[in-house]
């Protein structure tokens, strides 16, 4: 092997090469003359031996980046000469120990993402040659000792995403040679300190998502080489501390982010503008902050902003001061208090403006969209009137749902030639639906367009059958309109359609027609309800719905519908009410046919079905049994059958169901026991009413030999099903957990307040910049 008579090597690199198959214990086999041993992604397995760490001559030791490599450091006897420690991205855990203050020679220590816990000792400070000291990414807890006063040549420190409590340790304030210190996502609390002492050389400073409290000091916006500052997500408040430009120097500042504080009062324009270096700045979500313009506006400006984020607060007009701002890129303007309409004179000068959010205000008019060349366009959730306004042809997102529009969609909307979210829903559009979606020449929307919605307008005819040339579509909501067509049975080519709702339009006709050309394979979701179908459910349409029978695994946990900036939304019918998801796991699964004339039989095929988590037949004609096969459905949660005519006893399979939260079975001709099995006996009464024939418990209608009915035997599923339902449990499931996460954000459709929607709305783009600007910037 590679680690078997070296018994004269002083230098040992084997960065990058697999050593999976080296069992780490033969690194004993080393001389003890070793001086560098670096063996980072090498993909070592099993236990580092700790005696390596006395070899004593041994100045770097580096094993980063083996994630199924477990060890620990040495608690005791522990001094060498050891200037480099690097075990990031490993499996070493228990404690940092006390002996790691006889490493008198340390300059580096790198334990990011690992598994260390308990407090930190303070031995730590005995490491007064140390520069680079990195603990993050473990589960450090408790008060953070003050160990700082003798580190003086300290130049990076990161204590993040640890569990750390107590108050800030502020000698940390006072390092003079430090550069980036970052302690953000723990559980500090206190204040900043009036005054500092150090920190001149300080470019990064990151304490966001804490619980510090109190004003932000002017002191920070005169530090001479800061350039990036994060503060938010804690609970500072008052207003921010006027910015002194400090003498002699410009302040650097590129990047500032306070959001999402409790900061309150009146920012002036010309307060900002003393920022000329600032890039990025983000205000957003402090909702008792408000910016107005200076009475002399000559120098407001900021002129190579990039990205300006102020969300959530309490703006009343739109920012004009940003105007010769010619490289903003970004705006989110979102759920503040503006008015109005946005004139020709205010959009002009952002030429480069890539992402516009106004959405959430009082607009009535836009006269002139800023930006030519826009990705992302959002003016949801405002009073706009009028036809719908003219795009930008670049945009890849146009979302415009719940204004007050009118008249039809023109043709021209085809010409968004890269658009792959078009959401106008919530409007008072009228005619019909362009028959030009993936009819130009170039093609280009029918590869882009994956989500159309056009939920509650008053659109009337077909569904253009041009939506054929749109092979990416993912999601089609048509809902709430007056569209009058038979079944569109062509959207079952489409191989990525997950999403497709019909409801409450006049669709009419049987659903007879189908073959394998048309298998709605990727659907997940499907909603014909409030329309007036007839005929039987054919049972080919559920042989082919593959993805509410697959199951996948996500061990990353919860996962929505959509990109990071738009997540698809659904309204479903749950025990007769309506409700929207503003957001919808992608392992939701849903089919509603209520509200039709269907007749016949349940088709058998519908118990296959084993992902599938909302079922509703109700309010049909469907007559017939309970089809035994429904015991399958193991993911299931809401089961609605009611007001049908369905006859026979209920299913004893349907109580293993072991996740059905919501029963409807009401108003049938169903007749016999009610089951008792598992924890059937929870539902109401109002799950068996309208069924003169059932008798037993919740009933008070007794059975005939007039005792207490018995639960019958538990059917046992073979071993396909029983493994099935442990993969469903594996996925996190408990009795209504899906629908409790997707859920998670619902209003009411009717009589929702405006309060409300901006409650519950949030901004999951800002999130994203705020990933994409950290990780780009982490050091490794």
């Amino acid at each position: 092997m590679l680690v078997h008579n070296l018994t004269k090597l002083e230098n040992m690199i084997l960065d990058g090469i697999n050593l999976s198959l080296v069992v780490p214990y033969s690194f004993l086999n080393l001389t003890v003359s070793l001086k560098h041993l670096s063996l980072s992604n090498c993909g070592l397995q099993g236990n580092f031996p700790t005696q390596l760490f006395h070899l004593p001559y041994l100045q770097n030791i580096i094993l980063s980046s083996n994630p199924d490599l477990i060890g620990y450091l040495p608690e005791t006897n522990w001094s060498s000469p050891l200037s480099l420690l690097d075990v990031s991205r490993t499996r070493f855990s228990k404690g940092l120990p006390g002996s790691i203050g006889n490493l008198k020679h340390l300059k580096k220590l790198n334990l990011h993402r690992c598994v260390f816990m308990g407090s930190i000792p303070s031995a730590l400070g005995n490491l007064t040659k140390i520069t680079f000291l990195d603990i993050s990414g473990n589960m450090f807890q408790g008060q953070i000792i003050d160990v700082f006063g003798s580190l003086n040549d300290l130049s990076f420190v990161d204590f993040s995403s640890n569990n750390f409590s107590g108050l800030f340790p502020s000698s940390a304030f006072n390092l003079t040679s430090l550069t980036s210190m970052d302690f953000s996502s723990n559980f500090l609390q206190g204040t900043l300190p009036n005054n500092i002492s150090g920190l001149s050389y300080l470019r990064e400073l990151n304490l966001n998502a804490n619980l510090l409290s109190g004003r932000v000091p002017g002191w920070l916006f005169s530090l001479p080489s800061l350039e990036y500052l994060y503060l938010s997500y804690n609970k500072l408040n008052g207003p921010i501390d006027p910015i002194q430009e400090p003498n002699l120097v410009h302040i650097n500042l590129a990047s500032l982010d306070l959001s999402s504080n409790n900061l309150r009062g009146n920012i002036k324009s010309c307060m900002l503008v003393k920022l000329r270096n600032l890039m990025w700045l983000d205000l957003s979500h402090n909702s008792l902050l408000s910016l107005t313009s200076c009475n002399n506006g000559a120098n407001s400006t900021l002129p190579i902003i990039k990205l300006f984020l102020f969300s959530s607060c309490n703006m009343e007009r739109f920012p004009s001061f940003l105007n010769a701002s010619t490289q903003l890129q970004d705006l989110d303007l979102s759920n503040n208090q503006i008015h109005g309409s946005i004139t020709k004179w205010e959009a002009e000068g952002w030429e480069g403006l890539a992402t516009l959010n106004l959405s959430m205000n009082f607009l009535t008019n836009v006269e002139q969209i800023p930006g030519k060349h826009l990705f992302i366009l959002d003016l949801r959730f405002n009073s706009l009137q009028g036809p719908l306004p003219t795009p930008p042809q670049a945009l890849h997102y146009f979302l415009i749902s719940n204004n007050e529009l009118v008249g039809e969609i023109p043709s021209k909307i085809c010409n968004l030639s890269f658009v792959s979210v078009l959401d106008l829903s919530t409007n008072k559009l009228g005619g019909t639906i362009p028959d030009c979606f993936g009819t130009f020449s170039d093609q280009l929307l029918a590869v882009a367009l994956g989500t159309l919605n056009l939920n509650g307008n008053q659109l009337e005819g077909s569904i253009p059958q041009s939506l054929k040339n749109c092979h990416n579509l993912e999601v089609l909501d048509l809902g709430n309109n007056k569209i009058n067509d038979t079944f569109p049975y062509w959207l079952g080519m489409h191989p990525h359609l997950q999403v497709l709702v019909l409801r409450s339009n006049r669709f009419h006709g049987d659903m007879q027609n189908f073959n394998e050309t048309f298998s709605f394979s990727s659907l997940r979701m499907i909603d014909l309800s409030r329309n007036g179908f007839t005929g039987h459910i054919p049972p080919e349409l559920f042989e082919n719905l593959k993805s509410m029978k697959d199951i996948p695994v996500d061990k990353s946990g919860p996962n929505y519908m959509g990109g990071n900036y738009y997540q698809a939304s659904i309204i479903i019918t749950m025990k007769g009410l309506d409700f929207k998801l503003e957001r919808i796991l992608t392992s939701f699964t849903v089919i509603d046919f209520s509200s039709n004339h269907f007749k016949g039989s349940i088709p058998k095929e519908v118990g296959e079905l084993n992902s599938l988590i909302v079922l509703n037949f109700s309010h049909n004609s469907l007559a017939g049994n309970i089809p035994p096969s429904f015991g399958k459905m193991a993911a299931l949660e809401s089961l609605d059958l009611s007001s049908n005519k369905l006859q026979g006893r209920i299913p004893v399979q349907l109580p293993d169901l072991t996740f059905l939260g919501a029963l409807n079975l009401s108003h049938n001709n169903l007749e016999g026991q009610i089951p008792l099995a598992n924890h059937f006996d929870t539902f109401s009464n109002d799950s068996f009413d309208g069924n003169s024939r059932l008798c037993g418990f919740p009933l008070s209608k007794k059975c005939g030999n007039n005792q207490e009915p018995k639960s019958p035997p538990s059917t046992v599923a073979d071993e396909f099903e029983t493994t099935l339902v442990w993969k469903i449990a594996a996925m996190g499931y408990g009795s209504g957990l899906v629908l409790g996460l997707s859920i998670g954000y619902i209003v009411f459709t009717t009589e929702r307040p405006r309060w409300l929607v901006k409650m519950i709305k949030r901004n999951s783009k800002k999130r994203m910049r705020r990933r994409i600007h950290r990780n780009g910037r982490r050091k490794n």
